[in-house]
């Protein structure tokens, strides 16, 4: 099966830019962290976040600021990702979906921990998770960064890095967080996109892939965000779990037995993407009334009816959504031979 997520180099088939881009990551993650540990009580200043929040006095400026921070919405992520795996490519869609699901386990784990208050300002209505880091921040590092890295063009490592940049700018003028969380973005965010593009190239190079029969990867898929759901706290665990448990295991079973294909015309890709994701919110939210998440104190079996629902979801998005458009002709499929 078409698995391999990614292969060396990472960031540039050239070997000085390679290191010069690996050069930079880390040197981001030392100065963010080095000013965390020096500069901690000035980075959570509320006088510095009150200066940049009246940019957000104008009209103009609050809509661009919103707009980044739209960038790191569940809603755009479902969206821009039904896009990638229905219309242009499911190996980059699967496993960059898989990206922003870990990533935010990992987030919302290190939030539990620190547990730090947003800043208060007059009329700013936060999301209901703490504020370190900010989330908004860490996603952009983690997801517009392995798109990057997959995609290897020049305009897309400026159009990543302006998303990072202008994310975390925007997490403050718009009140929710303050410098520090930023920091903590990118300091936490890098290390983890590093990690994750390391342990991919791992899976290829050392064939690790090959070593796994699709029963078990099929058991393993389920298994083990399960068993997580059940030890880390939070109200976002069981969507996010279930969501990447239902991903996997449609990905593998549609990668043996539908083996859709991408590529079809214009107007055919714009009756998917609305079918697909008229279907997709249809269980996320319309389904939210009769299967609930439950709180973050929800017992386990309350909150596995929530992990049920995303799992619907991603079961959707890589299997069933792709079959659908086979039986309906909206999209080819690929020889079983070239399948494997």
């Amino acid at each position: 099966m078409d698995m391999l997520p990614l292969k060396r180099p990472y960031f540039s088939l050239t070997r000085g830019r390679e290191l010069t881009w690996l050069l930079i990551c880390w040197l981001v993650t030392a100065v963010s962290t080095l000013i965390l540990i020096f500069a901690w009580p000035q980075t959570r200043s509320l006088d510095f976040v009150i200066i940049l929040h009246q940019w957000s006095g104008s009209a103009p400026v609050a809509y661009i600021f919103k707009a980044f921070s739209f960038l790191g919405e569940d809603e755009f992520f479902m969206i821009f990702f039904g896009i990638i795996l229905w219309c242009v490519n499911k190996n980059l869609g699967f496993w960059t979906t898989v990206m922003l699901l870990t990533s935010g386990v990992y987030r919302g784990v290190i939030k539990d921990l620190t547990h730090l208050e947003r800043p208060v300002l007059a009329g700013v209505i936060h999301p209901e998770d703490t504020a370190f880091p900010s989330g908004h921040t860490l996603t952009a590092v983690t997801v517009w960064g392995y798109l990057a890295v997959r995609i290897k063009k020049t305009g897309f490592w400026i159009w990543a890095i302006v998303v990072m940049a202008g994310m975390g700018l925007s997490r403050m003028v718009l009140g929710h967080h303050f410098l520090g969380d930023v920091l903590g973005g990118f300091a936490l965010g890098l290390p983890f996109l590093l990690f994750f593009i390391w342990l991919s190239v791992q899976f290829v190079e050392r064939g690790w892939v090959e070593r796994f029969t699709v029963p078990l990867l099929l058991t393993l898929s389920v298994a083990g965000p399960v068993v997580l759901t059940a030890v880390i706290p939070g109200a976002d665990s069981p969507k996010i779990l279930g969501y990447l448990a239902g991903a996997c295991v449609g990905y593998i079973l549609e990668k043996e037995k539908v083996r859709s294909i991408t590529a079809a015309a214009l107007p055919l890709q714009f009756v998917k993407v609305i079918l697909g994701m008229a279907v997709l919110f249809g269980i996320i939210v319309g389904l939210g009334g009769i299967l609930p998440s439950g709180g973050p104190d929800a017992a386990f079996a309350a909150k596995m009816v929530g992990f049920a629902r995303y799992a619907l979801g991603g079961v959707w998005g890589t299997l069933l959504a792709p079959a659908l458009f086979v039986a309906l002709k909206l999209t080819p499929r690929e020889p079983a031979a070239l399948s494997k």
